[in-house]
C-alpha cells in the first residue's frame, strides 16, 4: 500500500515537469519531421541521411548515404505523435521495415539488436553495436505505450515480439551500473517490456537494475560515466520515459531519484556566463554544447534549481567531485570545477585522452556571445590518442599535468582498435595545448612560456624539458584556421613502431594558468623528476598560498 502512496505522490511531484519536457520533445521532433519527410525513401520504408558515424563500430565511409535504423524509429515515433492523414500507415510500414532488419535468432551472438544501417548488415559491422537494443527497443517501448491505438494488430504483434527480443538481448548481455547511460536505459526497456508483454522475471529484471545503479551511484557519489553532456543528458531523457512508460512504483522511484541525480550533476556543471557544460568531461562528443541546449535545461530544470542556470552561487566557485570511489583517493577518479564569472576551468585527476574525453576543459566569454575553448589533447597522426593518459592537480583557474602511457588500450578507441602486439606505428606523436576562438593569437613569452588568448583572457603554458622513448620534446607554437596551440613534439619523423605493451619511458609535464586582464603569469616555473621505473612527479608553486603537486605513480597500468 505504501508504494501505491509513495507512486501517488511522486506521480504529482514531477508531472507539471514532465509535461513540459515531453511538449518540448514532441515539438523538436515534429520540427525534424519537415526534414524527415523529405528524406523518407517510399521503396524502402526509412529515413535516409549522410553517414556521420565515429570512426568505430562501423565501416560504412562518412558521407555515404544511408538508411539508419535508428532514426527511422524516431520518425515513426514523431509520426505517430503528429498523428495527420497517412501518417500512422507510414510509422506502421518503417516500423515493419526495421523490425525486418533485427538478428530474432535466440542462439546468434547478435540476437535481439540491429545494425546502424540498412546498407551495412551486422556481419560486416566492425564489431555491431550491442547498446541498438536498448536504443531501437527504447523507441519501439515508447510507440507501444503511446501510440499502440494507431497502428495495426499485426504490426503491434510484431512490435511485442521484437520488444521482448531486445529486451532478453539487454538481459543476456547484463551491462553493470558503471555504463551509466546503458544501465538506465537497459532497465528502462525492460520493465517497460515486462509490463507490456506480461513478464513478471523482465519486469523483475529491469527493476532491479534501476535500483542497482541508484544504490552504486550513491555509494560513488555521481555516475561513473561522470559529467558527459552526451550521456547525463542521456541517462536524464531514458529516466524521463521510463516515468512514461513504467507503471511499477518501485521502478518509478528508482527512476525518479536517477533523474534527480542527473539534474544535480547538470547544475554543478552549468557555466552560466559561457552558457557551457564545464569540465572535466568523461565522454563528449563536441567541445561546446549547443545554445538550444543551454537554453532547454535553463527553461526545463527542476524550480528550485533554476537560480544556479542563471548566476553562481559565489565568486569564484570551485567544487570537487568523486566520481568513481576507488580503494584509496589515489585510484579513485575525482574531478575539480572552478567557475568565475567569465571564465572556468575542469580537470580529473587522471584520465585517458581520448578523442570523447575531457580530462582539461576551459571556457571563457569573449566578445559578444562568443565563447573560448581551451583543451589539453594528445594526438597520434593527427588523431586524438586512446593509449596516453594524463595526471592533474588543479587549484583555482591553474592547473599541473604530468603525462603517462597506457597498457591494453587503443588507438582511436580506448579498447575496440587494441593491436594484439601492444605496438603503435606512427610518423607524429605530440601533446596539444588548444584554443579555439574567434581571434586567437599564440605567442612565446619566454622562460619556456607561451600565451594562447582570445578576447581579455589567456591561458599561459608554462612548459617543461621533457623526453619521449628516449628522445627530447620539443615545444612549439601554432595554428591552424581559428585554433592555436601549443605542442610538445614527442616524436616526427618516418613511420616508427612504439611498443606500449612495457609502455615507452615518458618524462613530460607541464601547467596552465587562465589569466584575467592585468593579471601576470607565475614567475615560478614547475619542476619534474624521474621516479624509476615509470612514475614521475611534477610540483608547481605558482603564488602566495598555492602549491600543486601531481604524480603517476601507481597510473600507467590503468
Amino acid at each position: 500500500m505504501c508504494h501505491l502512496v509513495w507512486a501517488a505522490i511522486l506521480g504529482l511531484a514531477v508531472l507539471v515537469v514532465l509535461s513540459s519536457q515531453a511538449a518540448a520533445a514532441d515539438a523538436d521532433a515534429k520540427a525534424r519531421l519537415e526534414g524527415w519527410d523529405r528524406d523518407y525513401s517510399a521503396d524502402v520504408q526509412m529515413v535516409g541521411s549522410r553517414f556521420s558515424g565515429t570512426g568505430y563500430h562501423s565501416k560504412v565511409a562518412s558521407g555515404t548515404y544511408v538508411h539508419p535504423t535508428r532514426n527511422s524509429l524516431d520518425y515513426a515515433l514523431a509520426l505517430l505523435a503528429r498523428n495527420a492523414a497517412g501518417d500512422a500507415d507510414r510509422a506502421a510500414a518503417v516500423i515493419r521495415k526495421v523490425i525486418s532488419l533485427q538478428d530474432a535468432d535466440p542462439a546468434s551472438r547478435t540476437y535481439g539488436i540491429w545494425s546502424y544501417v540498412l546498407e551495412e548488415p551486422l556481419e560486416k559491422m566492425s564489431p555491431p553495436d550491442w547498446n541498438w537494443a536498448d536504443f531501437c527497443g527504447a523507441l519501439l517501448a515508447e510507440m507501444f505505450v503511446q501510440h499502440a491505438g494507431r497502428l495495426p494488430e499485426d504490426v503491434k504483434a510484431l512490435m511485442r515480439t521484437s520488444l521482448g527480443h531486445a529486451a532478453r538481448s539487454i538481459m543476456r548481455r547484463n551491462v553493470g551500473p558503471g555504463y551509466t547511460n546503458i544501465a538506465v536505459m537497459g532497465g528502462g526497456v525492460t520493465a517497460a517490456a515486462g509490463e507490456i508483454l506480461g513478464d513478471a522475471a523482465m519486469l523483475d529484471y529491469g527493476r532491479a537494475r534501476l535500483k542497482t545503479l541508484v544504490e552504486h551511484t550513491a555509494r560513488h557519489g555521481s555516475f561513473n560515466e561522470y559529467n558527459s553532456p552526451t550521456y547525463t543528458m542521456v541517462a536524464l531523457r531514458e529516466t524521463e520515459r521510463t516515468l512514461r512508460l513504467v507503471r511499477d512504483p518501485a521502478a518509478r522511484e528508482a527512476a525518479e531519484s536517477l533523474r534527480q541525480t542527473a539534474w544535480r550533476i547538470i547544475a554543478d556543471s552549468f557555466h552560466p556566463g559561457t552558457r557551457q557544460w564545464a569540465g572535466p568531461h568523461s565522454r563528449a562528443y563536441s567541445d561546446t554544447i549547443s545554445a538550444k541546449l543551454a537554453g532547454d535545461l535553463a527553461a526545463q530544470c527542476p524550480p528550485e534549481l533554476a537560480a544556479r542556470f542563471k548566476t553562481l552561487p559565489s565568486d569564484p566557485l570551485e567544487i570537487s567531485r568523486t566520481f568513481i570511489r576507488g580503494d584509496s583517493p589515489e585510484k579513485s577518479i575525482i574531478g575539480t570545477t572552478w567557475m568565475t564569472a567569465d571564465a572556468c576551468l575542469g580537470t580529473v585527476n587522471h584520465g585517458m585522452l581520448w578523442t570523447q574525453r575531457r580530462p582539461l576543459i576551459a571556457y571563457w566569454k569573449t566578445e559578444g556571445d562568443g565563447v573560448a575553448v581551451f583543451r589539453l589533447r594528445f594526438l597520434h597522426d593527427g588523431r586524438d590518442f586512446a593509449s596516453m593518459a594524463v595526471a592533474t592537480a588543479q587549484q583555482g583557474g591553474r592547473a599541473l599535468s604530468v603525462f603517462y602511457p597506457l597498457k591494453n588500450h587503443g588507438d582511436w578507441h580506448p579498447a575496440l582498435d587494441r593491436p594484439k602486439d601492444g605496438t603503435f606505428e606512427a610518423a607524429d606523436l605530440r601533446v596539444r595545448y588548444e584554443l579555439r576562438a574567434k581571434g586567437a593569437a599564440a605567442e612565446a613569452i619566454g622562460g619556456g612560456r607561451f600565451s594562447l588568448a582570445a578576447g581579455a583572457r589567456r591561458a599561459v603554458v608554462h612548459t617543461l624539458p621533457g623526453k619521449f622513448d628516449g628522445r627530447p620534446v620539443e615545444w612549439q607554437q601554432g595554428r591552424e584556421g581559428d585554433a592555436v596551440f601549443v605542442d610538445a613534439i614527442c616524436y616526427r619523423g618516418e613511420k616508427k613502431s612504439f611498443d606500449f605493451r612495457s609502455g615507452p619511458a615518458v618524462l613530460l609535464a607541464a601547467a596552465v594558468e587562465l589569466l584575467a586582464p592585468g593579471d601576470s603569469p607565475a614567475a615560478q616555473s614547475p619542476s619534474l623528476s624521474d621516479l624509476p621505473p615509470s612514475a614521475a612527479t611534477a610540483a608547481w608553486d605558482p603564488g602566495p598560498g598555492a602549491k600543486l603537486t601531481v604524480s603517476t605513480a601507481g597510473l600507467a597500468g590503468d
